[in-house]
């Protein structure tokens, strides 16, 4: 079975900078399988994130996705390729509030003709697959053709995850989804999460600053922030 990724002497600066955002020799991750991502503000966690995804390109070195060299690729072929295999849950959720909660969490499966397929073979609907999901993290059927902007913060965070495992993604990447919990919400939310995660087989990627999230995680991946440069060290 392929890695879910694999990096190799990655660096990567913003045009113009003389130093590098974020630099990471080596990292791994099987198929299936958890990492943590933590780090100070600026040590790029998000950058990291739009690596992985083909939002960007590094510097320099390599990275594979499910042993494709998504950081080789052009932009419409990682575009196509993100939609296919990558589900995101976004750190303010970037749900579409004029949509049901249940349309919600079918999109992905309109906008890639093989998460729509996947789905279709575990449920024999759209409708089915979603209700499925939504039901796995608790979300009560009452509440899923109610827009999504009627649920509180937690229903919409469980109602983002779900959209994001829509479809069977190969790699689930989450961007600081417990920012906005109370510790209550966060061990409910990381328990159904990476449960689902393993149930699924998607390899989960989850960025946070909390340290103590590390415990639900198979690999820890802990970035510094970039040393500042003289000009910045003076000021």
């Amino acid at each position: 079975m392929a890695d879910a990724l694999s990096i190799e002497s990655l660096a990567f600066r913003w045009p113009g900078q003389q130093h590098n955002t974020l630099s990471i020799d080596r990292l791994q991750l099987p198929a299936g399988s958890s990492l943590f991502v933590r780090g100070p503000s600026g040590s790029g966690k998000s950058t990291l994130l739009n690596l992985l995804a083909g939002v960007l390109v590094p510097t320099e070195g390599v990275i594979q996705v499910l042993d494709q060299p998504l950081s080789q690729q052009p932009g419409k072929q990682r575009d196509r390729f993100r939609a296919d295999h990558i589900g995101y849950i976004f750190q303010q959720f970037n749900l579409l509030p004029y949509l049901s909660v249940i349309d919600n969490v079918m999109l992905p499966c309109r906008l890639s003709r093989r998460r729509h397929q996947k789905a279709l073979s575990e449920a024999e609907s759209l409708t089915a697959a979603a209700g499925d999901r939504l039901t796995r993290l608790n979300i009560p059927e009452s509440l899923w053709l109610k827009r999504v902007s009627a649920l509180s913060v937690g229903q919409q965070q469980r109602v983002a995850a779900a959209r994001a495992l829509m479809g069977l993604p190969e790699l689930v990447i989450a961007d600081e989804p417990t920012s906005a919990l109370d510790q209550d919400n966060v061990d409910n939310f990381m328990d159904v999460l990476t449960g689902q995660c393993q149930a699924l087989g998607s390899a989960l990627v989850f960025v946070s600053h909390d340290r103590h999230l590390a415990r639900w995680f198979d690999q820890e991946l802990e970035l510094d922030a970039p040393a500042p440069s003289r000009n910045e060290a003076v000021s």
